[in-house]
């Protein structure tokens, strides 16, 4: 939705409305990161907030909606029980280093409860990135204006002559890419960054890019936390093989009770996909819970509960927006 037509809804009054609807119905945020300073290309870092917006977008959630956590939602929809009116549940994907540096000490400042799903094999590990991370970095800097590459079994020329061009290949390969099975994408990624070249993480760079620490991890579960899983490298998972879903799931999740000395209960699909036989998966593995992306999917099945992504260039009109279940298709 335009940023134009999000202004006119919520001049009219769509918010109040939508506010005012909104009983039984929760939302459930999902974030990636918060970054203290500005940040360079907004293609890269368009899934990080600036820690100014998140505080306003905290503060905002507080005046007008009840926090709770991620546990007590789960719980309502397991029993068969409405969850509190005007509920609103603040996750994080990934387990960027940010969300405990930045994040959290806005988080505790509003008494918002969170839950952080955490990519277990990226964590205490250094110069660890995320594959989209690479392929989209190894894009985006390219010093030529075109490249050639091979994918799909065709030979594709890709325009590389702006930003919004650079944008664009890059979205085309990472559709490509996340489809792949693991060990093709492996072999496709080194392919592009032998062609394109691996643009390492500069210091100014470290608080977008760093993944925490177990230490970490420990003291946010500590102070109340909760620490969900993400898997253990963040596949695609519809692409797995029977073996390769379930060692996802339960790797991810007894590394983590083994750490934290907890259970881990729930479940974020990597880019919110899933299918039945994913959410199968998801049961025999024991988490309780598991969360997708998909804002027009209903809560009847709490394996897979409904999300909304928050991007840094939301407006506050926006975010108001998107807050509201009203409006779940809100782009």
């Amino acid at each position: 939705m335009k940023r134009s037509a999000v202004s006119l809804m919520d001049r009219f009054g769509a918010v109040h409305v939508a506010r005012a609807l909104q009983r039984s119905r929760a939302v459930v945020l999902t974030y990636h990161g918060v970054l203290n300073g500005a940040a360079d290309y907004d293609y890269l870092n368009h899934n990080f907030i600036a820690a100014e917006s998140f505080d306003a977008q905290m503060r905002y959630i507080c005046r007008h909606y009840r926090p709770i956590a991620l546990r007590e939602l789960v719980a309502a929809y397991r029993e068969g029980r409405t969850p509190p009116d005007r509920s609103v549940v603040v996750t994080f994907d990934d387990g960027f280093a940010n969300n405990f540096s930045v994040a959290f000490p806005i988080l505790q400042r509003h008494s918002v409860p969170f839950t952080v799903f955490v990519t277990t094999g990226l964590v205490d590990t250094p110069g660890a990135m995320l594959w989209t991370e690479r392929a989209k970095r190894s894009l985006f800097f390219h010093p030529e204006r075109s490249v050639s590459l091979e994918l799909d079994g065709a030979t594709r020329i890709l325009d590389l002559s702006s930003a919004a061009a650079r944008a664009d290949a890059s979205k085309a390969v990472l559709q490509r890419l996340k489809r792949m099975q693991p060990a093709a994408r492996n072999q496709a990624l080194d392919d592009l960054e032998r062609v394109c070249g691996a643009r390492p993480v500069q210091e100014r760079e470290r608080e977008r890019y760093e993944f925490l620490t177990w230490s970490q991890v420990r003291e946010l579960a500590s102070a109340g936390v909760e620490i969900g899983s993400h898997t253990v490298t963040h596949p695609h998972l519809p692409q797995l093989s029977e073996a390769e879903l379930d060692s996802e799931l339960r790797d991810s999740k007894a590394e983590l009770e083994d750490e934290l000395g907890r259970p881990c209960r729930h479940l974020a699909y990597p880019y919110g996909d899933e299918d039945d036989r994913v959410r199968s998966a998801a049961r025999r593995a024991g988490y309780e819970g598991a969360f997708a992306v998909d804002p027009g999917r209903g809560r009847s099945d709490r394996f897979a509960v409904p999300r909304h992504a928050v991007y840094r260039h939301d407006t506050s009109a926006g975010f108001r927006l998107r807050t509201s279940p009203l409006l779940r298709r809100l782009r």
